[in-house]
């Protein structure tokens, strides 16, 4: 055997090892190397990145665990050298190996290699990449041996894509690929991928996915992978009503698991395993509180509060429910999966209650914690941003009906509630104080007890505290429960930091030193008192008062603006009738003269016709009355009113486009004729600044200057906020000699101010990510050798380039290009961001990343005065963060 190796590789040294001759010697030395040498190589690099892949996956156990699991794209880049490798050594293995001849592959290790390949760009997320690759083993290498498994991965390609139609239809067409070949291995990857596919497809079938399940389980997978479709059972079961053998999976999980998080999940689900019963409701609270009181628990504090606040649901217990769902939002350690549920849920139950500024609260919360994977993401965002707003115009109403209430008390008994609320503070603040020093007085005399037992038991042993693991972890429990877990910094008592310089504090500590007034004044030269922020004083609670009946009249502004903006929320953002016309019919009541109330009518009047009732005349007749000369009263009487509006616009559009043909066939004359004819009768704004344009454009060919310079400054004035305004300041600063005003110093603050950004969004142009450097706290060329190591090491594949230079005397900008579009900018950004190397200095302000656009990234460096814009536009556009 070992001679037969040895000749076969002499003759393939002999024949050059050539790829182009399909012969017996060079099919045989092409296999023996691809197999043995670079496909291994890529395999064992493959392996090494599943294994990283699996340490970066955290389960979600709130809902149905999925077949596989997914981390976030963002933290992914410590599998890409694996990954990247594996690319790498397929692509070698192609290049130097492969013999296609006449459509057929004659060296087999290749299928394989480009089979890995697919799965690493898979791993990567990188979907369409990989489902090109499947696509073409499919496609291109019918007789292969690795077909059937590009199937299924490309199956699971549009899964992850959320290509259901196509998914489906491919699941089935692999089906008659897979079952012929009683392969074990292939029928547990094609069961898993159909799996896979019903629970994720919208119309997925939960007991369909039960007999993919059950076909895993007969195929024999690998214990961790088995144990995990056991709770997944379980979970099905639970959705299917059939809780024995929900019951009968999840003790296999208890018993079974490697994973203590799993096994904790598991037996979770067998506790509250509720009927409703008194007797099965005490058994199952006592099982939870044994689960509290086990230190080993205590980071799935969160978990077991959620399920005490689902058996208070169960039992219809509102309040009490509530205070569990709050405990389980304040017991949170790192699951932000159950932080935002626990947090959804009780926002919701504040808001049944109205009990507004604490729903508010918690969808923030809910927003702040959730994470991108989490299911309906973009959907449970935008409801949380529906709902913080109504919940902001609601709190104005009932601040100021609260202030309102208590400016019109006497002055005496207003006086008696401020004192009850400044002895209330107090009160609570010395409470407070009095429990931290408790404290601190039982821990220091623990911890004295404990060192002398710790002295005494160890006989003698003089063991120094910070030796002692016992008092040492005595302390860490008592410290993270007073100050939680701070980050190890200077001032780390203080959560809220403010830069003071030393010559502000030598400023602060001098009291020879003079204070400058800093006195606000307003418009008319009146100082403005600055808000008192001490509750200990009587000013802070008087200070937005309305005791003025002007301040009355502002404060009653704020109500009706707020009422209506909410009404508007309930029925076009929430879909909540009842409550919109509620909020309408308090609005009527209190501001029946108010702006708004024709508008509040009309609505009223519009949704009970569509109720198809009889209060629908109410609003009706008080509109045809007292506001007959409004629109709202012309639409009641003449219902097709803004139809026959429209219908006149549309025989103006088409005018405007007989004018426009003459404008473009330079009959001047005709087009000021008929521009003048539209501009009498046409209403419809944005048309008519298209015809003044024209217009304007045609008087400057058959007359004067002057002429043609009133035409275009008539344009600007009248419609300088539609598109063709731009057009008419171009015309005019051509004509000499008088060129367009250019604003102000303080109109172009104005404009600046005005939040229009110097940055244009371009998600699909080139892209660079830039580090902005302290040179004075980082040294740049050490900085850039870590930028390359890190690029070779996370990116092999890519080519990138690294420039740098100053742009201020404090700062020098290193810059990585560049980016095909703003996606793979963001990959990068995340990755480095969260490496070891640069995180440090990027949480310190040390190092500032962005990924810009090539325009922007030319704006940035060119024009100082609005690199601080960017900041917010990478917040904005990049990161979501308004």
């Amino acid at each position: 055997m070992v001679r037969c190796v040895l000749l076969l590789t002499l003759a393939g040294v002999c024949f050059s090892c050539s790829t182009r001759k399909n012969t017996p010697l060079n099919r045989a030395y092409h296999n023996l190397t691809s197999r043995f040498n670079v496909n291994f190589n890529g395999k064992e690099a493959l392996k090494a990145g599943e294994i990283e892949h699996e340490k970066l996956c955290k389960d979600n156990y709130i809902n149905i665990l999925p077949i596989y699991c997914y981390p976030e794209k963002t933290e992914l880049s410590s599998i890409y050298p694996s990954m990247d490798r594996v690319i790498e050594k397929a692509s070698k293995s192609i290049y130097k190996h492969s013999m296609f001849f006449k459509g057929k592959e004659y060296v087999k290790p290749i299928d394989d290699a480009y089979l890995m390949m697919g799965k690493a760009y898979f791993y990567k997320q990188d979907y369409v990449q990989a489902q090109r690759i499947f696509s073409y083993i499919i496609s291109t290498h019918k007789n292969g041996n690795c077909i059937e498994e590009a199937m299924i991965w490309n199956a699971r390609c549009a899964v992850r894509q959320s290509y259901f139609t196509r998914a489906e239809e491919q699941i089935n067409e692999t089906k008659y690929y897979v079952q012929p070949k009683k392969s074990k291995k292939l029928n547990l990857l094609y069961a898993a991928a159909g799996a896979e596919y019903e629970l994720s497809a919208p119309d997925g079938d939960y007991e369909t996915a039960t007999n993919y399940i059950d076909d895993i389980l007969k195929n024999k997978p690998k214990k961790d992978f088995r144990i995990r479709m056991y709770y997944i059972l379980g979970q099905l079961y639970e959705k299917l009503e059939q809780p024995a053998s929900a019951h009968d999976y999840f003790m296999l999980v208890a018993k079974k698991s490697n994973s203590y998080e799993m096994e904790f999940n598991a037996r979770m689900h067998l506790a509250t395993n509720y009927d409703g019963s008194p007797a099965k409701r005490a058994q199952i609270m006592r099982e939870l509180n044994k689960m509290l009181k086990d230190e080993k628990n205590e980071p799935y504090n969160d978990q077991i509060y959620y399920a005490m606040a689902e058996i208070n649901r169960i039992d219809e217990d509102t309040t009490e429910r509530m205070t569990n769902l709050a405990k389980s939002v304040a017991a949170y350690k790192e699951n932000n999966y159950q932080r935002t549920y626990s947090s959804l849920q009780l926002a919701d139950l504040y808001f049944d209650q109205e009990k507004y500024p604490q729903a508010k609260a918690y969808y923030d919360t809910a927003t702040t914690s959730m994470p991108k994977s989490y299911p309906n993401y973009e959907a449970i965002k935008q409801k949380s941003a529906v709902l913080t707003e109504l919940v902001d115009n609601l709190q104005v109403v009932v601040v100021q009906d609260s202030l309102q209430r208590i400016a019109k008390m006497s002055e005496k008994d207003r006086d008696r509630w401020i004192k009850g609320q400044i002895a209330a503070y107090k009160a609570e603040k010395a409470r407070k104080e009095k429990e931290e020093r408790d404290r601190e007085l039982a821990l220091q005399s623990a911890l004295g007890y404990q060192n002398y037992n710790q002295l005494n038991n160890s006989g003698g042993s003089n063991k120094w505290y910070f030796y002692n693991s016992s008092l040492m972890q005595a302390g860490k429990t008592e410290f993270l429960r007073k100050w939680g877990n701070r980050k190890l910094e200077d001032n780390w008592r203080i959560s809220n930091k403010q830069q003071i310089s030393f010559e502000d504090m030598a400023a602060m500590n001098d009291p020879n030193a003079k204070n400058e007034d800093d006195t606000e004044y307003d418009d008319d030269g009146n100082p403005i008192l600055k808000r008192e922020t001490d509750p200990e004083k009587e000013r802070y609670y008087t200070q937005d008062l309305p005791l003025t009946p002007g301040a009355i009249d502002t404060s009653n502004e704020m109500i009706a603006e707020a009422m209506y903006q909410a009404a508007i929320i309930y029925f076009d953002l929430l879909n909540d009738v009842p409550r919109g016309m509620d909020m309408l019919d308090k609005f009527y009541k209190r501001f029946p003269d108010h702006k708004l109330a024709p508008s509040v009518l009309f609505i009223q009047y519009n949704r009970y016709k569509e109720m198809g009732s009889s209060k629908q005349e109410t609003p009706k007749q008080i509109i045809l009355t007292k506001y007959a000369d409004t629109d709202y009263a012309r639409l009641i009487r003449e219902p097709d009113y803004y139809k026959r509006l429209a219908e006149e616009n549309q025989k103006m559009e088409r005018k405007y486009e007989t004018a426009y043909q003459a404008f473009t066939d330079k009959q001047w004359q005709r087009v000021i004729s008929m521009s003048d004819e539209a501009l009498a009768v046409c209403t419809d704004k944005p048309l008519r600044s298209k015809y003044a344009y024209i217009r304007a454009v045609s008087v400057g060919q058959v007359q004067n200057k002057e002429a043609y310079r009133a035409a275009l400054e008539g344009v600007l004035s009248e419609y300088g906020d539609q598109p063709v305004a731009e057009l008419a300041r171009i015309l005019l600063a051509d004509l000499d000699p008088a060129p367009v005003t250019q604003p102000t110093a303080a109109a172009a603050e104005e404009i600046a101010n005005a939040g229009q950004s110097p940055f244009v969004y371009a998600p699909n142009d080139w892209h660079y990510v830039t580090l902005i450097v302290d040179v004075h706290k980082r040294n740049v060329m050490t900085l850039k050798t870590d930028v390359s190591n890190f690029d070779r090491e996370f990116y092999s594949l890519q080519k990138f380039t690294i420039n740098s230079f100053y742009i201020t005397q404090d700062k020098q900008i290193v810059t990585v290009s560049r980016f095909e579009n703003k996606e793979t900018a963001m990959d990068y950004y995340h990755a480095i961001s969260r490496n070891d190397k640069f995180s440090g200095d990027i949480q310190s302000g040390v190092i500032t990343v962005y990924a810009m656009s090539a325009a922007n990234y030319s704006n940035y460096y060119k024009k100082k005065d609005i690199r601080s814009q960017y900041d917010d536009f990478f917040n904005e556009y990049y990161l979501d963060k308004k």
